[in-house]
């Protein structure tokens, strides 16, 4: 399981990605979206975009 938030500002991050995951659970239930997997075609298309690294401090 992911860590507990610190700060407020984690803890609100972390509340609004909680009710966006529910809300798109929700519409996986009703039908009212679809999630696929990527053909082949549509895979070489839009290739994986390498992670950013997070900038530590100044």
């Amino acid at each position: 399981m992911a860590r507990k938030p610190d700060s407020e500002t984690a803890k609100r991050q972390q509340k609004r990605r909680e009710e966006k995951l529910e809300a798109v659970k929700q519409q996986v239930a009703d039908g009212s979206l679809k999630i696929r997997k990527m053909t082949p075609a549509e895979r070489a298309k839009y290739p994986p975009q390498p992670r950013k690294t997070k900038k530590r401090g100044r």
